[in-house]
């Protein structure tokens, strides 16, 4: 089963790797304007071989952007870089066109959010699971004082934790769920891009397949501009509507 608001077919695939099924059609409609990009960005540690090799990437918004890529192959590095978490050795990040700063601002640190690999990164093991997903919306001021609880509430909800989860701590949780919350607490900041770094890696395929359900509907709703990473074709070419593939540095054609 597809997601929501994804083409399914032949046609589909064709159009992700660059061959649009009806030219006329696709000629018709100009594509939205990029809302972040990598500008031939390259990054190496120490003296081995580079990881990103004057590597350049659009994201655009209500587009989602696959990359494929074995392990090492500088996907991760290539979203940090995008995020702000590591500043490349040569290349330009831009946002909306124009240079972003290495300390970024408060509007551009919320308007560009990642999803780490590991959520539990990204989770305090103090706070339950309500708490933790507030964060973004008393951090970026979104919400009221009382309403945030029934606003994270609702999202958790829509991620498919249930009530009872709430009040847990992450140590209590699955991967699966972990994972969720670390969704929740990204959507919840309102972003206009979300850096997805290998977001069911550790999940199972029950899981994955329930989670990418959720998934698929809400950035269907969000038009968000969106990087998924992953070295799973199948989760890739389930949810984006573009795919490349990462060697030696550079972005190369993504087979079907």
């Amino acid at each position: 089963m597809n997601a929501p608001g994804r083409p399914t077919g032949d046609p589909a695939i064709a159009q992700r790797e660059g061959s649009p099924a009806n030219p006329a059609v696709t000629h018709a409609h100009a594509a939205p304007p990029p809302l972040l990009q990598a500008d031939r960005l390259s990054h190496r540690w120490g003296s081995a071989p580079p990881v990103l090799d004057g590597l350049s990437l659009e994201l655009a918004e209500g587009v989602v952007t696959g990359l494929l890529g074995a392990s090492g192959s500088g996907k991760s590095t290539l979203a940090r870089c995008l995020a702000g978490l590591l500043e490349p050795v040569a290349g330009v990040v831009r946002w909306r066109g124009s240079a972003l700063p290495a300390r970024r601002t408060r509007a551009q640190r919320r308007a560009i959010q990642y999803v780490w690999q590991e959520p539990l990164a990204a989770l305090s093991p103090w706070q339950s699971v309500l708490a933790s997903a507030c964060e973004p919306l008393e951090g970026y001021g979104l919400a009221p004082a009382p309403a945030r609880a029934a606003v994270a509430t609702r999202m958790l909800e829509r991620l498919g934790l249930r009530s009872a989860c709430l009040r847990r701590r992450p140590h209590e949780l699955s991967g699966g769920q972990c994972q969720r919350v670390a969704l929740a607490r990204a959507l919840l900041a309102q972003p206009q891009v979300l850096l997805l770094d290998e977001p069911f890696s550790a999940l199972d395929t029950v899981t994955t397949a329930a989670l990418l359900d959720d998934l698929g509907g809400l950035l269907a709703e969000h038009r968000l501009a969106v990087l998924l990473i992953s070295h799973d074709r199948a989760v890739v070419h389930r949810l984006a509507d573009t795919v490349h593939r990462l060697e030696g540095g550079r972005l190369r054609a993504a087979a079907a």
